[in-house]
């Protein structure tokens, strides 16, 4: 299993619900694969660097959009489902961008078995000189 950081911008005009059922969704489809999802942080509505384009306009007609909702989730899961679930992202209108990013823990540093690799094993071997 990999460590994936999913980062998405939704609309800023999104009602907290269907941000709600996106994430419930997302987060069942990693579990029912035999993923973990490890957190889910909702970092708010910032300006964006700069306007995107959404792929169609909501009622009132807006398309570009100077603010959004940025969103994490942090999940354990092998590429398959990571496809899948940015399959289910690139489909909601909700979502501006999305990315994933194969993120870091030092979990992964501590378990590497490469002694060179490893920069704790380095600190140990330097302090045994």
């Amino acid at each position: 299993m990999v460590f994936y950081e999913c980062l998405m911008t939704a609309k800023n005009t999104t009602h907290y619900n269907a941000l709600t059922s996106l994430m419930k969704e997302i987060s069942l489809k990693i579990v029912q694969s035999g993923g973990i999802v490890r957190s889910i942080q909702n970092h708010g509505i910032r300006q964006l660097p700069h306007r995107f384009k959404a792929k169609y306009a909501d009622r009132e007609g807006n398309r570009y959009y100077e603010k959004g909702r940025f969103v994490s989730v942090f999940y354990d899961a092998n590429p398959n489902v990571m496809r899948q679930v940015e399959g289910i992202l690139n489909l909601n209108e909700e979502v501006l961008r999305n990315t994933h990013l194969r993120a870091r823990c030092k979990f992964m540093d501590i378990n590497n078995p490469r002694e060179n690799k490893n920069q704790y094993v380095q600190e140990v071997l330097r302090e045994e000189k």
